[in-house]
């Protein structure tokens, strides 16, 4: 678990390396701000691994679910192996399209998506997040 942490503190996803901040100070707080991205991935795998159902409102806001929604109706397949078997009660329905967005191919019999896999659909999904938003802030006008 702590090779997957630098895994996604390095290369594999934020490149903290890259990062050009010199004072300790600083790289500190930045590494801070990462982990809590860290710690929803990891509690999104997690949810994913446990039998029972989990509450989503303790990975993702009311809009972010309502947006997750919206992104299922597009992520299900024509088959009834690529439909979302979750209800809209479960944490792991918006996993599923998380990791969905992040190229996992939905299939159940497959193995479960890993930390890399939700961490490019988190970052997907953050990008449709602002376009979302943007666009129910322009359209209200």
């Amino acid at each position: 678990m702590i090779e997957e942490v630098f895994k996604a503190l390095k290369k594999g996803g934020f490149n903290l390396e890259a990062s050009e901040l010199s004072q300790g100070k600083a790289i500190r707080k930045l590494s801070l701000m990462m982990l809590e991205t860290i710690i929803k991935l990891f509690t999104m795998k997690i949810a994913y691994s446990m039998p029972e159902e989990t509450d989503p409102a303790s990975c993702f806001s009311e809009q972010e679910i309502e947006v997750l929604e919206l992104q299922i109706e597009q992520l299900e397949g024509k088959t009834e192996k690529l439909k979302n078997p979750y209800n809209r009660s479960d944490l792991k329905r918006y996993i599923w399209a998380i990791a969905r967005i992040g190229g996992w191919k939905g299939y159940l019999c497959e193995r479960k998506p890993g930390i890399t896999t939700l961490w490019i659909g988190l970052q997907k999904f953050n990008a449709i997040m602002q376009g979302w938003i943007l666009f129910r802030d322009v359209s209200r006008r």
